[in-house]
């Protein structure tokens, strides 16, 4: 009984409803970036990025009970775990890495649950990352595109009418000094569709396609 009393006393209930509170804002700001990353097809989405949030707020609010005197501990075991978590989201395909930026925001949603955890005026730093870390994944890729087209990946796509056109078709691209990474067949339904991500000047890379032998379409999608 006296157990029960303790547990639902003013002051546990305070506690308790600061915590919730807590993590609910976490589980939205985190949402929020899982989002963004899931609309792009990412492999960490809206539930890994809520989940991550959750957890860390979790950790730190305990922590506090475990060890009060040195939080700084738990803090440092959370940024070594989410590192590890972060590297299963990155792939290597070929020359091309992709998941760097899906880690990356994994590490700042973590950042973001130790300052909703910490309270106070971090509930308006954990706001503000949120709102930043959006804008970086959303708007920054955005204006690479407009003001250095040259240097930032495209996908192209190519019809050519059979497979073992392929090489050629790279060959050509790799002597208009483009640079191709990851490759993908969309369709074969008379003829294969390829996906091709290229980097370079994009009307060269356009006019060596057009120009390989069996290439029957090329353009860049957007």
């Amino acid at each position: 009984m006296e157990t029960l009393r303790e547990v639902f006393s003013s002051e546990s209930l305070t506690t308790a409803s600061l915590v919730l509170l807590k993590m609910g804002l976490g589980v939205v700001l985190g949402g929020m970036v899982g989002w963004e990353r899931e609309l792009h097809g990412r492999p960490a989405g809206v539930r890994t990025h809520m989940l991550i949030v959750l957890g860390v707020v979790i950790i730190c609010e305990v922590s506090r009970i475990f060890d009060p005197v040195t939080p700084s501990r738990i803090a440092a075991s959370i940024v070594t775990g989410i590192g590890f978590l972060g590297a299963g989201t990155i792939l290597r395909t070929g020359p091309e890495v992709r998941g760097l930026t899906t880690a990356a925001s994994i590490w700042a949603v973590s950042g973001i649950g130790m300052a909703v955890s910490t309270g106070g005026p971090f509930f308006i730093v954990a706001i503000l990352g949120t709102l930043l870390t959006l804008a970086t994944l959303t708007y920054v890729e955005k204006l690479e595109r407009r003001f250095a087209p040259d240097t930032h990946p495209r996908e192209l796509h190519v019809g050519i009418d059979r497979k073992d056109r392929l090489t050629a078709l790279l060959q050509a691209l790799e002597n208009a000094g483009m640079k191709v990474g990851a490759v993908r067949v969309l369709g074969e339904e008379g003829g294969v569709l390829l996906s091709l991500e290229v980097r370079g000047a994009s009307s060269r890379g356009l006019d060596a396609a057009l120009g390989s032998p069996g290439v029957s379409s090329a353009r860049w999608h957007e």
